[in-house]
């Protein structure tokens, strides 16, 4: 591919930095610029204060997406992280005219269908604990020490907080080609409510199962990563084809 890369905004997963994802950038460059689209309280934000209230965080990533677009991009978001990135890719249409070239939906029913777990907060922490471990749609990443574990408790209850606060319906829809993927093997989404992102895009959709749970990636990320390079790779060789003032949503 020739002439300018495409920027993937990566939304972070339940329990998770959006530096999960930071490994991509070596294996997708130069084509492809992998950029975490991190939420307060973790990662390069540790410091901040987790938050918890759905819209300023929405209002805060879009900003910070915004910013950053400086060539064509696409989202990728896993679990409540897709959520995230159809609402950020949602609101870079209507309030900065932003196009994505693809959206990738992972491990997630379509809005309206997205169903959470009943409120936690009341728990003590090591019941907290106990339950949270027993979900599988939260990073198995977040319970790899247990110490750490106690420490991130904060921002994990922050986490499914904001997912139970979630709305949504099929009133929003994105210019934006999507992608909804899921492992086969995936308790948490079923085939009907992958296909449902049908529904949130004016372009082209594709659902693809592939081998493996809900974090389907973790054992193998290769067909992924070539997913992104096939589609992202034809969608800058399409902009370079045609100029900018023939293209249209």
């Amino acid at each position: 591919m020739n002439g300018m890369s495409v920027r993937l905004f990566c939304l972070p997963c339940t329990g998770a930095p959006a530096g999960v994802h930071l490994p991509w950038a070596d294996r997708l460059q130069p084509h492809i610029a992998v950029t975490p689209l991190e939420l307060p309280g973790r990662g390069a934000r540790m410091r901040e204060k987790p938050c918890r209230g759905l819209e300023p965080l929405l209002q805060d990533l879009v900003g910070a997406a915004a910013r950053l677009c400086d060539r064509p991009f696409a989202l990728f978001g896993h679990g409540f992280g897709a959520l995230l990135a159809f609402e950020v890719a949602a609101r870079l249409e209507w309030d900065h005219e932003l196009v994505a070239e693809r959206l990738y939906v992972s491990g997630a029913a379509a809005p309206h269908l997205a169903r959470y777990d009943e409120p936690a907060e009341h728990l003590a922490d090591d019941a907290f604990l106990a339950r949270a471990r027993r979900r599988p749609h939260i990073h198995p990443g977040a319970f790899a020490d247990a110490r750490l574990a106690r420490l991130r408790l904060p921002l994990l209850r922050a986490d499914l907080a904001l997912a139970r606060s979630y709305r949504a319906g099929l009133d929003n829809t994105v210019h934006a080609p999507v992608t909804a993927l899921a492992g086969r093997d995936d308790p948490t989404v079923s085939a009907a409510q992958l296909g449902a992102w049908r529904g949130y895009t004016r372009r082209s959709f594709r659902l693809r199962r592939v081998s493996g749970g809900h974090y389907h990636w973790l054992p193998d990320d290769q067909a992924l990563l070539e997913t992104f390079v096939e589609d992202l790779t034809r969608a800058q060789a399409a902009h370079n084809r045609f100029p900018a003032a023939e293209r249209t949503f």
